[in-house]
């Protein structure tokens, strides 16, 4: 099974897409993990580019955040259409709020799947906080009741949210690595979504138990016949990222963090081998 690992824009959004997509070209990536503006010029501008790179693209919805439901429904289907419209290899969704009752995300996790269904385009949705998925065992609920729920597996969410690496949450870590579709891989702690350096030995301990959950994944689609997973490291800028005070020096560089957890996983996934 082959490992795509995608480059996210964020972070990058202040570079140039030539210059931003001839960099991920460079450094090996087979696409980039983007989201897509609503104006048709602008959009095909970007598709445009990405082809001349020969780059895929994971299409990310991150922008839904209206508190009336009607309106936060219509707007949801809206960004997922303009997204799938554009086929990237799957579409990342910020899905729901954290305080919207069951019963309204669940409209939205059903509306996801009808436009997957409609367009052909895979939509995962990923474990991040604020939304439907925020905490381990509120989103365990979820795919009791739903199974055919793809996810886009961030532990670093729930770790933050738990204050704990979930060592006591092991059936619930075990039912989503298995419907785990999209992996977004950042190191965090009981803490903290983001360790200032995965690098720095004091986070072996993090950074040993994440490599063990984003190797099960990978085997895990492998079992089920995948010919591909994509991942996507995700150390990310400010405010994730931390400056040193009165500074304007951030404590970790997030390009070379993430070149690092790519060659983590590729070398942790060929000793299980």
């Amino acid at each position: 099974m082959e490992l795509k690992f995608i480059y996210p824009r964020w972070g990058s959004a202040d570079m140039k897409w030539e210059t931003f997509l001839k960099k991920v070209k460079n450094a090996g990536y087979h696409g980039v993990e983007i989201d897509l503006p609503l104006n048709t010029h602008a959009k095909k501008e970007i598709l445009s580019t990405l082809s001349d790179y020969e780059l895929e693209f994971v299409g990310q919805h991150w922008e839904t955040k209206e508190l009336d439901f009607k309106t936060h429904l219509d707007t949801f289907k809206k960004h997922l259409y303009n997204l799938a419209e554009a086929k990237p290899l799957l579409i990342n969704s910020h899905t729901g709020l954290d305080f919207f009752s069951i019963e309204k995300n669940t409209l939205l996790l059903q509306a996801a799947t009808d436009i997957e269904n409609e367009t052909g385009v895979p939509i995962a949705h990923e474990t991040h906080r604020s939304r439907f998925s925020f905490a381990s065992h509120i989103c365990y609920d979820y795919l009791e009741k739903n199974p055919a729920i793809k996810l886009t597996s961030d532990f670093s969410h729930w770790c933050c949210v738990a204050e704990s690496l979930l060592e006591n949450q092991i059936e619930i870590v075990k039912k989503a690595i298995q419907h785990t579709y999209h992996i977004h891989a950042r190191v965090g702690s009981a803490q903290t979504p983001q360790l200032i350096d995965p690098r720095d030995t004091r986070y072996n301990v993090e950074l040993s138990i994440f490599k063990k959950w984003w190797k099960a994944m990978i085997d895990n689609a492998e079992l089920q016949g995948r010919t591909f997973i994509t991942i996507t490291p995700e150390y990310g800028p400010y405010p994730y990222a931390n400056y040193l005070p009165n500074t304007n020096e951030l404590m970790g560089d997030q390009w070379k963090i993430n070149q690092f957890i790519k060659e983590e996983i590729i070398s942790n996934q060929s000793k299980g081998k």
